[in-house]
């Protein structure tokens, strides 16, 4: 796959019109239709390229989306309900070591853009086929926009399954009635000690954006 867009074999196999071309406002044809940015601008989620890829819009929507699709609650403070997809990323950026810290924090940068699916349809093979597609060509995009390592290296998904155990320990809303462990698919018995604090989008926005700036600084001169 072409790093800088999805080739047209990639595009078919998700069964997209590769006879609609449109133009963006370079004048550049694109390959399928667009969705909407926080930065006002289009994104073509079948025609992914790197150089459009903003870390401004990633903050500003994953700090708009609700994990655990919006199935939250604060155990001390009822008004608190949104839990984003922002903030469980800079937790993440704290449970690996330094040198993949970065890719901890971006980790679901693709969310930005093309959401996620609840884990019973991402972990069903035939349902998240398609999706995996579209997802990959986005991660492979944003990891060569800022100079990560992808795929993913082993401790960013530690990281992630940790924040996982500690979200359904503390913020996930669980009935008593109801039987958990039958057919639950994350791995609960290793957590990350943190206290989740589910904050509000703008606060998850800034805080993303300073551990990202934070980060990237050190990146660029440990890798250049």
């Amino acid at each position: 796959m072409n790093a800088h867009h999805m080739q047209s074999n990639d595009v078919r196999e998700v069964d997209i019109d590769t006879t609609r071309l449109l133009l963006d406002r370079h004048g550049r044809e694109r390959v399928g239709r667009y969705m909407h940015t926080a930065a006002g601008t289009k994104w073509f989620p079948f025609d992914v390229r790197a150089d459009e890829v903003s870390i401004e819009t990633i903050a500003h929507q994953l700090a708009g989306q609700n994990r655990w699709q919006g199935a939250v609650q604060h155990r001390k403070f009822k008004t608190r309900i949104f839990y984003s997809v922002a903030e469980h990323s800079v937790y993440c950026s704290h449970e690996v070591p330094d040198e993949f810290a970065l890719e901890a924090l971006m980790h679901d940068a693709s969310e930005a853009y093309i959401g996620d699916l609840i884990r019973p349809l991402k972990y069903d093979p035939s349902f998240r086929a398609p999706f995996k597609v579209v997802e990959d060509a986005h991660e492979k995009a944003i990891a060569e926009r800022f100079g990560l390592a992808w795929p993913w290296p082993k401790w960013v998904k530690r990281a992630d399954n940790l924040l996982c155990a500690a979200e359904s320990r503390q913020i996930v809303v669980r009935s008593p009635d109801e039987e958990w462990e039958s057919g639950k698919l994350q791995d609960e018995s290793e957590w990350a000690d943190v206290e989740i604090e589910m904050l509000h989008p703008y606060q998850a926005k800034e805080a993303f954006l300073m551990r990202f700036h934070e980060l990237y600084d050190i990146h660029r001169n440990v890798r250049r």
